[in-house]
């Protein structure tokens, strides 16, 4: 059974630092197509709270840029953070949506794990993955920058992650060695980070995780990597026919998605 969740339930067992993060939503989504304009007075006649309450509620939103004053002047739309955060919602969902087909042709042509990876600060998230269809597979990989870059997608996205966030990532990072084939030195990584800028795509070879291989190719938005593609293989089956095709296969698939991106309208 799904339990509908009233507006307001849990608000008072969370804290005050809870509700007051709840109302400042609520006042967010009182803004609509059909009311794009409110006032203190109208959104504390809304809730049925004080003037100077609402007040304060409406000066943080506009601290923060998610609402401003109207042109007009009496009352208060939604500022150009909310557009910004709206444009990235967009970018995503369309990253997820466009990726989705070249994905399953990758699987479809290797069987293997393909994967759709995300950088959000030094965090790793994949999107999107359609795992192996052999036996004997790679069901899962890590794939964290911090505390050491040992993966494909991790090494590529941290190659291509603008200057001034990647100064301050390299900072971070502290040499760890995985397995007897990690590149466990900060030498050894920058060096490793300047081909894949230059060749366009990252390989891994028992560098994370014994027995697994890996390539990773580039997701270009608005001139930003922040998205990767990648396949894992086991070791075992990456033969030297095979792997060429495999590299030119991602890297096509991801500058495909690069492409389709660039057509749409955000």
């Amino acid at each position: 059974m799904i339990e509908k969740r009233p507006e307001t339930a849990g608000r008072s067992a969370a804290g005050s630092a809870n509700a007051t993060a709840d109302r400042a939503i609520d006042i967010l989504l009182l803004f609509s197509e059909e009311q794009p304009v409110w006032t203190v007075n109208d959104i504390a006649a809304h809730f049925s709270m004080p003037r100077s309450t609402i007040y304060r509620y409406v000066s943080s939103l506009r601290g923060y840029a998610l609402i401003i004053e109207d042109a007009r002047g009496g009352g208060y739309r939604l500022g150009p953070r909310v557009f910004a955060l709206a444009r990235v919602a967009r970018s995503h969902t369309s990253v997820i949506r466009i990726a989705a087909p070249h994905l399953a042709s990758l699987s479809e042509r290797y069987g293997e794990l393909v994967v759709l990876n995300q950088r959000v600060g030094h965090e790793m998230i994949t999107l999107d993955r359609i795992e192996s269809r052999h036996r004997v597979a790679i069901s899962y990989t890590r794939s964290q920058l911090l505390p050491w870059p040992a993966t494909g997608s991790a090494k590529l996205l941290l190659a291509f992650a603008p200057e001034p966030e990647r100064t301050p990532l390299m900072k971070l990072l502290k040499p760890q060695r995985y397995t007897p084939k990690t590149l466990a030195t900060r030498a050894a990584m920058l060096k490793a980070l300047e081909r894949i800028r230059r060749e366009g795509y990252a390989l891994t070879d028992e560098e994370r995780d014994e027995g697994v291989w890996g390539v990773a190719a580039p997701i270009s938005l608005r001139s930003e990597v922040q998205h990767c593609i990648a396949i894992a293989v086991p070791r075992f089956r990456i033969t030297a026919k095979k792997l060429p095709g495999m590299i030119t296969a991602t890297t096509a698939a991801a500058a495909a998605i690069t492409q389709a991106l660039a057509a749409v309208d955000f």
